[in-house]
């Protein structure tokens, strides 16, 4: 073995990002960038030669240079109304992993929650994979389109009362009658709705407006 071999970037990247998934909000992208480096220099001092390969890899999405292979199924749960907790049993993944993989797409993407991330995955184009869920006939009254936009924005139950003039239990029975409309409750949960899965459902059904250039993949 050599140390004189040249180490590609992308190893020093794939270091970076399992301290990342590791370490959480404990360590910065630069810190983790630092770390990477060093690992490398590292291992490279003490004769070790490093060879990238597609086998473990962990690659850019194709979908975005944004999103990593890992952030796609977190995405497609969320859109499917599921926990932190199911979408690590799902993809078998430690749950402390999935949430910090969605905190970071809240990071990176700068959504308030989990409903406006999933608002940007599809507006972005991220989604269009991912099947639409079957829905009969939705009919929505302006009001209720008005707040499934703000929950797609990211705004809390009395942040949406307030944008609205209205009082927030009047809010709130509107955005009850959203989800019984969209059908958005929690999979085996009848009594649970899901923010995410409203979301979903109202871009998969055109509630909710797509880039012109997405509209035709949206049922």
């Amino acid at each position: 073995m050599t140390a004189q071999t040249r180490v590609p970037a992308a190893v020093a990247a794939v270091v970076a990002t399992q301290a990342l998934t590791r370490l959480g909000h404990r360590i910065t992208t630069e810190e983790a960038s630092t770390l990477g480096r060093a690992t490398i220099e590292a291992l490279a001092a003490d004769g070790w030669t490093i060879t990238a390969t597609a086998v473990g890899a962990r690659r850019l999405s194709q979908v975005s240079p944004t999103l990593w292979e890992h952030d796609l199924p977190v995405l497609a749960g969320l859109a499917r109304g599921r926990t932190a907790r199911e979408i690590a049993t799902e993809t078998h993944t430690p749950e402390p992993t999935v949430r910090q993989r969605i905190a970071r797409l809240i990071g990176r993407t700068g959504a308030a929650n989990s409903a406006e991330l999933l608002s940007i995955a599809y507006r972005s184009g991220w989604m269009t994979a991912l099947a639409p869920e079957p829905r009969g006939p939705i009919t929505l009254t302006e009001p209720q389109r008005q707040i499934l936009a703000l929950i797609a924005d990211g705004l809390d139950n009395q942040a949406i009362a307030d944008a609205l003039g209205m009082p927030l239990n009047t809010a709130v029975g509107h955005m009850r009658r959203v989800y019984a409309a969209l059908d958005a409750t929690r999979p085996g949960q009848r009594n649970h709705s899901s923010r995410c899965l409203a979301v979903a459902l109202a871009y998969q059904h055109g509630h909710l407006p797509l880039p012109a250039n997405q509209r035709q993949t949206a049922a």
